[in-house]
């Protein structure tokens, strides 16, 4: 993605301007505004590479404009600006990608320039929520995407060979599964956890199903988790699947590498889940899963209880992590080296657009994922991994989970 890379329209456009064309500007928005951006351009000789360029019409001066979180090196600002065409007012940028590129991105206008990794957590909150609100979706892209209410409209990039989009779109001929909502209590404890509960079609229950459990549980819901899971079953490309959805009271405190946290799943809310459904306890038919902080917190139970959690899929796991105070980052990948090989097996994903630094200068979360990868390797695990063409994106991890659960649980089409 760090390839130079120059659009042909746009060098004609520079041409016709600098030649004194007034009329070009305009001429070249309205073309752009009926095809609808990012402006795609194929190129000679290269069939896996097209030219992507996304251009933006300030209607006031400004000192730059950046794309977030960015198409190289997300969430690094400073890689990701826009130049503006002199003598204009059209800023843009054109980068070489491949055709499977799927992500989301804005404007952002006036932008500080400061990276996210040289923030504390608190303050990249505080900092992301103001910035939020200057964020611009681009204006000649019709496709948006939002995984909550809370969070501004993203314009979307989905190129053509894009992987997972079938299992995204509800089908009217796929039955649908059912969602419950409850409550559970620790014994030992006292907290209490939301949580939902899908089921499957009513005749597939009475196959035995596998287990999913998922932490982030409203996000996957926002995102259509229970239609992706439908279509799966439907298709029989993964056996029956009962999936709990974790509720979180401070995701960022539970999911690190969380002791307790573990404990309570494994030794109380599955038991309870199991009783209830008489699902039998076979680990080998059981998944942990998360994006994020989730992915790291599905690791760690695998590690911690293998026993229950057979099986582990980790979408952008946020294997740069250690607890303060920890001389080295990526603790997680340390801990698998020095323990005992368990009977675990992994699917991890990342996105290749992953490879900015990550909070307090620890390795990206490509980097950390590549070092996990060949750790569980080395100490004997069975590891699937895959680089999905896209960043730390919401609109990637449900083709992802999709891919990550036909590689843990799959059947043959």
């Amino acid at each position: 993605m760090s390839r130079p890379a120059i659009s042909p329209r746009l060098t004609e456009l520079r041409r016709r301007v600098d030649s004194g064309d007034t009329a070009a500007v305009e001429a070249f928005w309205q073309r752009l505004t009926r095809e609808g951006a990012p402006l795609l351009e194929a190129l000679e000789e290269d069939r896996e590479h097209l030219l992507l360029t996304l251009v933006w019409r300030t209607e006031a001066p400004v000192r730059n404009v950046v794309v977030v979180p960015g198409l190289e090196s997300t969430w690094n600002p400073g890689q990701n600006q826009l130049e503006r065409m002199p003598g204009t007012n059209l800023w843009h940028r054109t980068w070489r990608v491949r055709r499977d590129l799927h992500t989301t991105y804005c404007f952002s206008p006036d932008e500080p320039l400061r990276a996210l990794h040289e923030l504390e957590r608190e303050e990249e909150a505080l900092y992301l929520q103001e910035r939020m609100k200057v964020w611009h979706p681009d204006a000649l892209n019709p496709r948006r995407f939002s995984p909550h209410p809370s969070l501004p409209p993203m314009s979307v990039i989905e190129l053509p060979e894009a992987p997972g989009r079938r299992w995204l779109a509800r089908r009217e001929d796929v039955p649908a599964g059912r969602l419950d909502q409850g409550v559970f209590r620790d014994a030992r404890s006292g907290r209490e956890r939301g949580f939902w509960l899908y089921q499957p079609p009513g005749d597939f229950m009475e196959d035995a199903p596998a287990l999913l459990v998922l932490c982030d549980g409203a996000g996957h819901l926002e995102l259509g988790v229970t239609e992706v899971l439908d279509t799966l079953v439907h298709e029989r490309r993964i056996p029956p699947l009962v999936c709990l959805l974790l509720e979180h009271t401070d995701r960022n405190v539970e999911l690190p590498c969380n002791d307790a946290f573990v404990e309570e799943l494994a030794t109380g809310l599955l038991p309870c889940v199991r009783s209830e459904l008489r699902l039998p306890e076979d680990a080998a038919r059981t998944v942990v899963g998360g994006w994020s902080f989730g992915g790291l917190a599905a690791a760690f139970a695998g590690l911690r209880h293998p026993e229950v959690f057979g099986n582990v899929l980790s979408q952008s796991g946020s294997f740069w992590w250690a607890p303060d105070g920890a001389e080295e980052h990526e603790w997680l990948a340390s801990e698998f080296a020095r323990a005992p090989r368990q009977q675990v097996r992994f699917h991890l994903n990342v996105g290749l657009l992953e490879s900015g630094p990550s909070p307090k200068n620890s390795p990206s979360q490509l980097v950390a994922n590549r070092h996990l990868r060949d750790v569980l390797r080395a100490r004997g695990y069975d590891v699937s991994y895959r680089e999905l063409n896209g960043g730390h994106d919401y609109i990637g991890w449900p083709g992802g989970l999709a891919d990550g659960l036909i590689s843990l649980l799959g059947r043959e089409a």
